[in-house]
This record gives C-alpha cells, structure tokens and sequence, in this order.
C-alpha cells in the first residue's frame, strides 16, 4: 500500500511517500480500515520531529485520525464489520496511509447522514475540545474561556462547543482572515497575539480575569496565561506548539489558579464520558450548532507541503490528506 513514512525524526524532508508498505493484518481485536481521508494536526509535526511520543520506533507511518470504510475485523471484534463506515484514532499505528488497523475500542461509528470527508475532521478536534470544556474544565454556564489558536480546528471546535454551553470566549490568533472565521463560529473578542499583549487584552474585557484558558500554544503563553486567567481558574494545556510550558507553582498559588493536562486517549477508556461525547458532538453536528470547518486539502503526495502549513501556523480550519476520497 502507499504510506507516508518518516525514517528519522527532522523536517519535512524526512517525510517520504512510499508505494511498498506491507498493508496491516488486523489481529486479536482490531480493525482494518481502507482510508478515504486523513486528518491533519499540528501533533503530527511534532511526532515527525522527534518532540512527542516517548521512544518513538523508527520508521513510522504519520497520521493520527481517519475516515474510511471497513475491510476485515480481527477475532473478538463484536461492534463492527465489513462495509461499516466510521472514523478511527489510530494512535501511533499512523494513518496517512491507504488502510489502517486499530483496536476496536479506537473506531468511532459515524452517523449514516455524515459525509466521510467530515467524518475525517471528527475524532481528534471534536472530542478533543469537548474533553478539554466538559472533563477537564467542567464549564459552566455564563464562565469566561479564553481559547489559544481560535482559527485552528481544535480552537473552532472549542469556540462552538463554549457557546453551546453557555459561556463567553475570547479567542487568540495572529490575522484579521482568522480572526473573523473566529468571529463566525460565535467568538464574542477576538485578540491579534502579534500585535497585542494578549493578557493584558483580556484584562481589559474581563477585569476579573477568565475561568477557563485551552492552551495548546504552550511556553510563549505561559506569562499572558497567567496575567488573564481569574483566581481559582484553571488552565488545560493540550498542547505546545511553542514548547512546553514551565509555570511557577507560586505564581499559581498567586491567583489560587490552578493547570491540568489534557489528551484525548485518557477519554477513550472512560467509555461512559467516550460515549457520552459521541452522543453529544453528534447531535450538535445535526442540529447545525457544531459546525466542522475544512480548510484545505492535499493528496497524499502533497502531505510535504501540507505539514509546511502547519508548521508556519498558515491553516485555517482543518487540513485534510486525500487517500481514497472515492469512498462513500
């Protein structure tokens, strides 16, 4: 099959498009999936660099979600069979690739009125932003939430999920075009982090500070994260595309504020709140309150210059990788 694989961790240049990858057999548990579309996160530059997964086995497939339509399930799979459409997690099992085996426990159903191309926009950012505002954070109705990278596709998903809930969002990001994308989505104050210091933007709308910061920027934030967020607020870190964060516990003890971490596959074996996620993501979707916003798309050869976008914070939206987009 055709997969992207990095040999050694580095730039974009150890990225190759290779045609002879053994196509996965799918053991004890698992599920065989033929990709239709992959989605793209800013994760998987920093899997490709080296900056992520502990002990990472080179080489690898890149790719952390997709879309696609079963092809075989191994023994003990119950919930799905050939023909199913659904999107995956895949994990470190990297899914930029024509097919995919997971567990079965990482395969989500999808609803039969969601298109596959959304489908692959779905898993990550959608119950990533919802584990960040209703596990981590636990919102509550009328809280100021600041989100980081507003324009990107976990901060879209985060800005909705917000309004749905009740509350007030403050969004940050570096352009007019993203700011009002933002905007659209429902953000009530968009800040420019080029041009202003964004923590002292937040002071000035919320004097008292906001609840709630979802930061998946990281080290360049950790000052303004503290000037904006209230005392007894909470910051969830979820990511750090700047480098990871250093906070002085007596600068928290100074705003009796306190910071969690927050990844998506300590929600997948809780599967009641894994459920309850899909449940709700879902029917937001349906209503037309969730919207999932898809920027741009590449083949699977583009997926270079794809990860070029990513890392010079050029996307809007989410970017997609086209694998199989002939499936339906």
């Amino acid at each position: 099959m055709r997969a992207v694989v990095v040999k050694e961790p580095g730039d974009v240049e150890q990225m190759n498009l290779q045609t002879d990858v053994d196509t996965p057999v799918p053991g004890d548990g698992d599920v065989l999936v033929r990709t239709a579309y992959a989605g793209m996160n800013f994760m998987e530059v920093l899997i490709r660099r080296g900056d992520y997964l502990r002990n990472p086995k080179y080489p690898l497939v890149l790719g952390s979600e997709a879309s696609g339509i079963v092809e075989s399930v191994g023994d003990g799979v119950t919930d799905f069979r050939p023909g199913d459409r659904v999107a995956v997690l895949s994990g470190d099992r990297g899914c930029y690739a024509e097919y995919v085996s997971v567990p079965e426990s990482n395969v989500v159903p999808i609803p039969d009125d969601m298109d596959l191309r959304t489908a692959a926009a779905y898993p990550l950012q959608i119950l990533t932003a919802w584990s960040i505002l209703f596990a981590s954070a636990r919102i509550q109705e009328h809280d100021w939430v600041l989100v980081h990278a507003c324009a990107g596709g976990v901060g879209l998903a985060l800005v909705q999920m917000a309004k749905i809930a009740g509350c007030k969002v403050i969004g940050t990001t570096s352009s007019e075009d993203k700011a009002e994308l933002a905007r659209e989505m429902g953000c009530d104050h968009v800040i420019n982090y080029t041009e202003q210091d964004f923590g002292r933007e937040v002071r000035k709308i919320v004097p008292e500070g906001v609840n709630v910061i979802c930061d998946s920027v990281g080290k360049v934030n950790v000052i303004g994260n503290l000037r904006g967020i209230a005392n007894f607020g909470l910051i969830v870190v979820f990511g750090y595309a700047s480098g990871e964060p250093k906070y002085d516990e007596k600068l928290l003890w100074g705003r009796s504020c306190g910071i969690t971490m927050n990844g998506l596959y300590h929600l997948v074996p809780d599967r009641p709140k894994y459920f309850q996620a899909i449940k709700e993501t879902t029917q937001w979707i349906r209503e037309g309150r969730l919207n999932i916003h898809i920027g741009q798309e590449y083949e699977l050869e583009e997926a270079r210059e794809a990860h070029r976008v990513l890392e010079g914070r050029k996307s809007t939206g989410k970017l997609l990788l086209r694998i199989n987009s002939e499936l339906r």
